[in-house]
C-alpha cells in the first residue's frame, strides 16, 4: 500500500480536476458582480445568458486559465510553444497552442474529464454485467442454481417480447440512446409480469410446470467468455463507432464498458470456485443459510479481491482505448479536446513538441498509475 500511495494521489487530483474543470479553465468569469445581484456563469447556463445579455461586469472573478478548450484565440493563431510572450498584453497561454489557437493546458483539462468519465463509466458498465455473471457462474455452477418451469418460462418469453417490441416500435421513435435503453428495461419488465401473470393460473392444471429445473449457468457464462474473447476488442469498437456519426461520449463509454466485463467475470468466477469448497461455506449452509444469502453475505465478500485488483487495471485500459480511437479521429466528437486528439494534433506538426508531450505524459502517468494500484494490492 506504501508503495504504491503515490498512484492514489495522482487519480484523486485528475479527479479533483475532472470535477473542477469548469473552474479551472473557462473564458466566462467563476463569479460576475452586477448592479441588480450576483451570478455564477461558469457553473450556471442561466447566468450564463443572463451575463452575456448584461454586458460587462462591476466585479468578476476569473479562472486561473481565461480559456475554454473549445476556445479560438484570434490574437494568437497558429502553433505558438509554451511561454510565448503574448502580443499587446493578451493573456498567455502557458502551455502553447494548437493549429487553431486553442490553448493546450485548457484542452488538457478538458481531456482530464473526459479520460475520467471513460475510465469509471466504463468500469461500472463491466461490473453491472461482469459481477452478477461471474457470481453465479463461480458459486452455482451447473445445476445449482433451480428456477421452475413456469417461472422460466415467463422470464424468457416475456424478455424476448419485451426487447422485440423495444426494437420494432420505440427504436424508430426515440432513436438509440439512454431513453432508449430506459424504455428496453420497461418493455422487458411489462414482458415478463404479464407472460407471468398468463401462465399463473394454468399451474394448477399443469402440474410439471412446478418442478424445478437446474439452470446450467456456469456452461452459459462459459459460452458468453469464450464468445467474448473470440471477437477483437478493437475491431469491434471501431465497427461500431464507424456507424454512428459523431458518436456521442456515452455511447463510447457504453461499447468499451461491455468489452471489458469479461475479466471481471472471469476471475470473480474462479474465485467462488474455490470459496464455497471452504469449510465456513459448508457449516453455513448446514445451519439453514438459504444460497442467495449465502452468496451475497459470505461467499461474495471475500471474492471481491482480486475483482478490485483487475478493476484498477481496467480503468487504465479504458482511458488508453478512448484515448487511441481519439487519435485516430473516431473517438469522441472533433471538436471536442481529448489527450488523444492532441497527440492527433502532433503528428501533423511534429515541431510542435508540447502537443504531444504533455498529453503523452498524462496518458503514461494514468497508465502507470492505475497499474501501481494492481500491483500494491
Amino acid at each position: 500500500m506504501r508503495r504504491g500511495r503515490w498512484a492514489y494521489y495522482f487519480l484523486g487530483w485528475l479527479a479533483a480536476i475532472a470535477l473542477l474543470a469548469d473552474l479551472l479553465a473557462n473564458d466566462r468569469p467563476i463569479v460576475a458582480g452586477y448592479a441588480d445581484g450576483v451570478y455564477f456563469p461558469a457553473i450556471s447556463s442561466n447566468d450564463r445568458v443572463q451575463v452575456e445579455a448584461a454586458g460587462t461586469p462591476d466585479w468578476a472573478i476569473w479562472p486561473p486559465i481565461p480559456f475554454r478548450a473549445s476556445t479560438t484565440d484570434l490574437s494568437q493563431p497558429g502553433y505558438r510553444p509554451p511561454f510565448a510572450s503574448p502580443p499587446g498584453g493578451e493573456p498567455a497561454h502557458l502551455l502553447g497552442t494548437d493549429r487553431l489557437g486553442r490553448d493546450t493546458l485548457a484542452g488538457l483539462i478538458n481531456g482530464t474529464r473526459v479520460a475520467v468519465c471513460v475510465g469509471v463509466g466504463s468500469l461500472l458498465i463491466s461490473l453491472i454485467v461482469g459481477l452478477p455473471l461471474g457470481a453465479v457462474a463461480g458459486f452455482f455452477g451447473n445445476g445449482g442454481l433451480q428456477l421452475r418451469l413456469a417461472n422460466l418460462l415467463a422470464c424468457g418469453l416475456g424478455a424476448t417480447l419485451g426487447l422485440l417490441y423495444a426494437l420494432a416500435s420505440l427504436l424508430p421513435l426515440v432513436g438509440f440512446g439512454p431513453l432508449f435503453c430506459l424504455m428496453v428495461v420497461l418493455s422487458v419488465g411489462i414482458g415478463v409480469s404479464l407472460c407471468y401473470l398468463v401462465l399463473w393460473p394454468l399451474r394448477k392444471h399443469f402440474g410439471w410446470w412446478q418442478q424445478p429445473i437446474g439452470l446450467p449457468i456456469d456452461w452459459f457464462v462459459l459460452l458468453l467468455l469464450e464468445l467474448a474473447v473470440s471477437i477483437p476488442g478493437l475491431v469491434l469498437l471501431i465497427a461500431v463507432l464507424s456507424f454512428v456519426d459523431r458518436p456521442p461520449l456515452y455511447l463510447l463509454v457504453l461499447v468499451i464498458g461491455l468489452l471489458g466485463w469479461t475479466p471481471i467475470a472471469r476471475f470473480l468466477r474462479a474465485e467462488l470456485l474455490r470459496i464455497r469448497e471452504l469449510p465456513y461455506i459448508a457449516a453455513a449452509r448446514m445451519g439453514g443459510v438459504g444460497e442467495l444469502r449465502l452468496l451475497i453475505r459470505h461467499a461474495l465478500p471475500n471474492a471481491l479481491g482480486p475483482v478490485a485488483v483487475v478493476a484498477s487495471f481496467m480503468v487504465g485500459t479504458s482511458i488508453l482505448a478512448e484515448a487511441m480511437l481519439s487519435f485516430l479521429g473516431i473517438g469522441v466528437p472533433s471538436d471536442q479536446v481529448t489527450w488523444g486528439s492532441l497527440l492527433q494534433q502532433s503528428r501533423l506538426r511534429p515541431d510542435a513538441w508540447w502537443l504531444a508531450v504533455f498529453p503523452g505524459l498524462l496518458l503514461t502517468m494514468t497508465v502507470l498509475a492505475c497499474n501501481s494500484i494492481r500491483q500494491s494490492r
